[in-house]
């Protein structure tokens, strides 16, 4: 019996759309796997979720803020699901819809921090923002971010004693959804993008939220699953995203067209990196698109993930994030995954 015929616009032929093209790529679909897993944060998580579940409870626990309608929720890379190994930091956003409309921010804060500090003592500081809970024994902190209603948004602490529009809840449903739209590689690849920030430029800044908005920004232009022009596999994913960002961090340099908060579109990101540093990720970032497209359509597994190795770096546990695969002998082809031909 002859094959059925596959219709073009079918899902079938999506997919085999995609895995032609996938056979002429250095996809090393094994050593994506296992970077992943290097970038993970770990026993950070399970730290992460204890530190800021204590501070929740604490708060929830107190008679003034239970009257101003506290709802405490987690926010940040940590929530989002983007965070890379190491966790240093746990955001959790204190909304408080009956607060007063005549309460100081900087007033707030302190009530806060007297609150906090009853329980846990010196590991509490103000900051302009947001009160800082430490725990040392998880070399993490936790920090804790009033917030009043402002239409359907939210207002924090500002650095210059006033109040700031943000709405870090929104963001998250927003990432939430990116990543179903692209069959869940979006979280991934936001991974591996923050990694690269880190192999790039260390503890410069800016830092990675400043390249998860853009990755944001730039995966509204890359097809998302149902198109037969998707990327088709990780290796792809994070090469066309490194591709298709380096324009938006160019133009954020040069203030061609600035990072907007992806939550409140007519807000511009601030973003706290010198000129000199913004040029510097827009011109590594760029490279770093270029080295990546000729590792991918190299066809040469160990020159691919040679280049891969050096644009992930090491986790901080100073491991390399990505391995070279071993050489296939002589007369076998080199295998796309990186695993050894199995005998027997």
């Amino acid at each position: 019996m002859s094959e059925p015929a596959t219709i073009i616009g079918t899902p079938d032929h999506a997919r085999n759309l995609k895995a032609e093209r996938g056979d002429s790529m250095s996809v090393l679909t094994k050593q994506f796997k296992d970077a992943l897993s290097k970038i993970e944060p770990g026993e950070d998580a399970e730290h992460a979720a204890e530190a800021h579940a204590e501070v929740r409870d604490v708060l929830d626990g107190h008679a003034d803020l239970v009257e101003w309608g506290l709802h405490s929720v987690l926010i940040g890379s940590y929530r989002r699901e983007v965070s890379i190994r190491r966790v240093k930091d746990v955001d959790v956003f204190c909304e408080l819809p009956n607060l007063p409309d005549d309460e100081d921010p900087q007033d707030l804060l302190d009530k806060f921090a007297n609150l906090l500090e009853g329980e846990y003592g010196d590991r509490v500081t103000k900051n302009d923002r947001s009160v800082k809970v430490d725990f040392p024994d998880f070399d993490m902190h936790v920090d804790v971010v009033p917030a009043r209603p402002a239409d359907d948004e939210w207002e924090i602490p500002d650095r210059d004693g006033g109040w700031e529009k943000t709405h870090p809840v929104k963001f998250s449903e927003l990432s939430t959804a990116r990543n179903q739209d692209h069959d869940d590689k979006y979280v991934p690849v936001v991974k591996l993008v923050r990694q690269t920030r880190r192999a790039l430029r260390g503890d410069v800044k800016p830092g990675g939220f400043f390249v998860e908005v853009a990755a944001y920004h730039a995966f509204a232009d890359i097809p998302d699953g149902s198109s037969d022009e998707s990327p088709s596999s990780t290796a792809e994913y994070y090469t066309v995203a490194l591709e298709k960002m380096a324009p938006i961090l160019r133009d954020h340099a040069d203030g061609v067209a600035r990072l907007m908060n992806p939550a409140i579109p007519d807000q511009e990101l601030h973003i706290r990196a010198t000129q000199e540093e913004l040029d510097t990720i827009a011109d590594e970032w760029e490279q770093a698109a270029v080295d990546a497209r000729q590792a991918l359509e190299s066809g040469n597994d160990q020159d691919a993930a040679r280049t891969f190795k050096r644009l992930l770096g090491q986790n901080s546990d100073g491991n390399d994030v990505f391995e070279v695969p071993v050489a296939v002998s002589a007369g076998h082809r080199s295998l796309p995954s990186g695993e050894s031909p199995t005998f027997g």
